[in-house]
Parts: structure tokens; C-alpha cells; sequence
């Protein structure tokens, strides 16, 4: 049996671009997600759409009037579209059981196709819906759908236009049809194929094929800046080669694509989270495609489809249970080589063996995570610490003015004995001077002074005390003001402190 599908919600960039002209026969129209061409678009259309949801419709016809009014050929044509638009946005419905019912929108809308009259435009029909980031698409007449995928445009079905096994550089590629399935009556199936990140899904008229070619529109897909500039650039060119014919393109280019878990919650997929993280994905790498830049050459092999007579699933699962119905992709082979323009690209993949709806947490990538948030924490309190220290490191050190105090200075000598007075006392020989500072009422020390030194002083530190500063500038001018002609002084000598230089 098909694996079920996991929910996912996919935002998609969608432009339809036409030109309308008077004819017989079938009349053209579009739908675009719910917007279907009206009495606005008898002449043009230029509309885009950006949404993101879990279900897709994009369509492109012809279809006949019937003879009736145009109302009531636009009402019948409204209810079959209407109908697939509301299946393929509900929950519980999958893509397996909804390509038979676009069959049989298909054959509503298109009606009965009659063997071709010249000047008598035929109907024809291309859509294409997605359901949970999967593909899949049903033509009839001269309805064309692909989808553009690492520099190569992928028939969708098996069309009337004649397609060659290349990409964008002309090189060679291998599984060109691998999206076709088969043909039941006037109906061409798909294959349901799984969007990657930057594919471009496209339906047109077999007109817009004719006129430009192949080579042509790879070349403007690769070109344009986004999917509404490929638009405009492919329809201006199929108008001016083929003027009066009408003509209709519509692109959507896929931008995200999420899974969705039981509970409605957002999950991002794990070849997100390994891309994230700066891990290689392992697997099948998407096309960087955005308004038609492609990224690396795809090469895949895919079961079948047979639409056969219209068997139900069911019906077909039970008669051949090994038989999948969902096409399975082979990765890239090595020797295939990677033509991919300069854009940035990003791989997306979903693992088959990942269990429904993405209930498993992925733990390792939790883990990368929390190591992450630990060292850029460690960093930042390693950060504090620095500017804390070279802010506050000197707090407990003294700080010094550059402005002394001035105290008077009494000095005090006695024969034979010491005399204390404060803080100091020095005895030499005998002979003890004590020097006290005393400050006066302005806090200031009075200089020129004297000052005896003591044991221990230098010229320095005496400096220091009475200038603040044990600058050579400050030492110098105590040996100036006292003839001195070295830096030695002994304990006892009298030294003239001078005013600060």
C-alpha cells in the first residue's frame, strides 16, 4: 500500500499571465486557487497570488459554451472546479483518492474532444493539485503541465509536445518522463510526485510551447527574478510570435514547505533542521529555482501509474499489494555533474523511514541546541567579568590628587633624647627629628618647607608625599632647590621642599 501522506503546509508564489483573443470554438479561462477568469480578463490577465495552505489548485482550459449563455457555461465550469478546490483543502482526503475526482473535473470542464477543424479552437485542460507537498496533474487536448526542477522542465503528462532529454546547458539528462503516468481515453495522468523547496509547477496551452520551444523557456525560467517576471517574459514572447492566438501560462513557485503534527503544531523537517544546523543532507538535493534559477541536475527512476480504465485504489492495492502507487525517486548518481547557477541553494528531503506526522523528536538536534545556548552563555558571563575587572580593579588601591594637602611642618630636635609628635619619629646619631604635618584651615600644605629625612626615604617617595607624584620632573627640583648633585640623601639630611614645578 502508498505510505500515507504527512501533513505539511507549503506557501506557493502563483502568476497566471494570458492574452485573449475573439475565436471559435472553445472559449479560454484559468482558476487560480479559487479565482476563476471573469468578465475583467475577456482581453488580459496578469494576477498573482502568494498563500500558504495545506491544498493547491491551479488549472488552465478551454471550454465549450454549449451553445447556452455564457453564464450558464461559466456556472457549470465554476461548480466542477469549486468542487476539486474544496476536496483538496480538507482535512482527511489525500492526494491518491483526489486524482481520479480531477479526471472527472477534467472531462466537465473540457467536454467531449472532436476531431479539428481549422480556425475552431479545441478545449483542452491542465491542472495541477497539491495536497501535503505532493504533486499530481491531468491534461486533455492541447493542455501542457510541468514542473521545473535543477534546471530541467519535467512533462508532467504525456503531451502532444515533443520533449528532449536535456537541461538548461543542453546536457543530457536521464528520466525525462519519469512524472508521466498513462492515458485512459483523452486523460493523461501524473505520477504523484513530492515537492522539494524552489520547484516552479506550471500549466499552459500547447500555443505557448509551440511558439517558443523548449530551449526558449528554460532560458527565460533560468532568467527571470521571479515566477510573475517568467510569466511576463514567456507570454510577451509567445505573443509576439504568435499574434491573435490566445494564449495562457500559470506558474507557482514553491517557498516553504512544513510539517504540520497531529495537534496542528508547526514541525520543522529534519532536512530543515540538519540544514540549520550546518549538516549535510544526505539525500536527493532540490533545485534552487526561484523565478527560474535551477540548482543541480536531478536524475530519479519512478514506479508507474497505470490510469487504465480508472481502477480505484483500492480496488488496485488489493489485486497487487506490492505494486506502490506513489512514485519512489533514486538519489543523484556521483558521476552526474552539478550545473547550478550562483544562486544559493538549500537541500529538502523527507526520509521514508520517518514515522507519520513527525511524532519522534528529534533529540540530537535539541542537543545541538542547548550545547549552543551554553556557550554563547558562557561567553557573555566571560565578557562581564572582563569589563568588570577593568572598571573596578583599582577601587581598593589609594587614590592620590594631583592637588596636596599642605601641612605645616614642625619640626622638633633634641640633643641626646627623642621627641614624639604624631605620626613619625627619627632618630640619628643621637639627634631625633620628628616632623608632623599640621594642616591648616584651608587643608592646603604650605610650600616652599622643610622636610628631614628619615630612614627608608628616597627622593622619590618624598616627591610623592608633598607633589603627589613620583615624577623625575618633581624629584629633579628638590635637587635643584638643594644643590644636590646625586639622588643619595642620608637619614637626618634637612631638605628644602621648593613650590611644585
Amino acid at each position: 500500500m502508498a505510505k500515507t501522506s504527512r501533513a505539511a503546509l507549503t506557501r506557493v508564489a502563483a502568476t497566471v499571465t494570458a492574452r485573449y483573443y475573439p475565436s471559435s470554438g472553445a472559449i479560454d479561462g484559468f482558476f487560480l486557487d479559487g479565482r476563476i477568469s471573469g468578465r475583467r480578463e475577456h482581453r488580459s490577465a496578469d494576477i498573482s497570488l502568494d498563500r500558504e495552505d495545506r491544498g493547491f489548485f491551479y488549472s488552465v482550459f478551454a471550454h465549450l459554451s454549449g451553445g447556452g449563455p455564457d453564464d450558464a457555461s461559466q456556472g457549470r465550469v465554476r461548480k466542477a472546479l469549486d468542487k476539486i478546490l474544496t476536496e483538496v483543502k480538507q482535512t482527511g482526503r489525500n492526494i491518491d483518492t483526489e486524482i481520479n475526482e480531477l479526471a472527472e473535473c477534467a472531462v466537465s470542464v473540457a467536454g467531449r474532444i472532436t476531431l479539428q477543424h481549422d480556425g475552431v479552437r479545441q478545449p483542452y485542460f491542465a491542472g495541477i493539485m497539491v495536497k501535503d507537498s505532493e504533486l499530481a496533474a491531468v491534461t486533455m487536448g492541447g493542455g501542457c503541465a510541468y514542473l521545473y526542477r535543477g534546471d530541467v522542465l519535467y512533462p508532467l503528462t504525456a503531451d502532444d509536445f515533443p520533449m528532449d532529454a536535456i537541461d538548461y546547458n543542453g546536457k543530457p539528462v536521464t528520466g525525462l518522463d519519469v512524472y508521466c503516468a498513462g492515458v485512459a481515453g483523452t486523460v493523461r495522468y501524473s505520477n504523484i510526485a513530492q515537492l522539494q523547496l524552489d520547484d516552479c509547477v506550471i500549466v499552459c496551452n500547447k500555443e505557448i510551447m509551440d511558439a517558443l520551444g523548449q530551449r526558449e523557456v528554460l532560458r527565460m525560467l533560468y532568467e527571470a527574478e521571479d515566477q510573475a517576471d517568467a510569466a511576463g517574459l514567456i507570454i510577451t514572447a509567445a505573443s509576439a510570435k504568435l499574434p491573435g492566438v490566445p494564449l495562457q501560462f500559470l506558474i507557482g513557485f514553491v517557498e516553504t514547505i512544513s510539517n504540520i503534527d497531529r495537534t496542528g503544531r508547526l514541525q520543522i523537517g529534519r532536512a530543515q533542521q540538519d540544514s540549520s544546523a550546518g549538516l549535510p543532507s544526505a539525500s536527493i538535493p532540490s533545485s534552487s529555482a526561484s523565478s527560474g534559477r535551477a540548482g543541480s541536475s536531478f536524475g530519479a527512476s519512478a514506479g508507474g501509474f497505470s490510469a487504465s480504465g480508472l481502477p480505484s485504489l483500492d480496488e488496485e492495492e488489493a489485486e497487487m499489494p506490492e505494486k506502490a502507487v506513489k512514485p519512489t525517486f533514486a538519489p543523484i548518481q556521483p558521476n552526474q555533474k552539478n550545473y547550478s547557477s550562483p544562486r544559493n541553494r538549500q537541500e529538502e528531503y523527507y526520509e521514508d523511514d520517518e514515522d507519520d506526522f513527525g511524532d519522534q523528536p528529534d533529540t540530537a538536534g535539541r542537543g545541538r541546541r542547548i550545547a549552543f545556548y551554553v556557550i554563547i552563555a558562557a561567553v557573555c558571563i566571560g565578557c562581564l567579568f572582563a569589563i568588570y575587572n577593568m572598571l573596578f580593579a583599582d577601587r581598593g588601591e589609594p587614590s592620590t590628587t594631583t592637588t596636596l594637602a599642605s601641612t605645616s611642618i614642625t619640626t622638633s630636635a633634641t640633643t641626646g633624647s627623642t621627641v614624639t609628635t604624631g605620626s613619625e619619629t627619627s632618630q640619628t646619631a643621637g639627634t631625633s627629628a620628628t616632623t608632623t604635618p599640621s594642616t591648616s584651615g584651608s587643608g592646603l600644605i604650605t610650600l616652599p618647607t622643610k622636610h628631614t629625612v628619615v630612614a627608608g626615604e628616597t627622593l622619590s617617595s618624598i616627591a610623592k608625599k608633598y607633589y603627589g607624584s613620583a615624577d623625575p620632573i618633581y624629584y629633579t627640583a628638590i635637587m635643584e632647590a638643594n644643590s644636590m648633585a646625586n639622588t643619595n640623601i642620608m637619614p637626618g639630611d634637612v631638605l628644602t621642599i621648593p613650590v611644585k614645578p
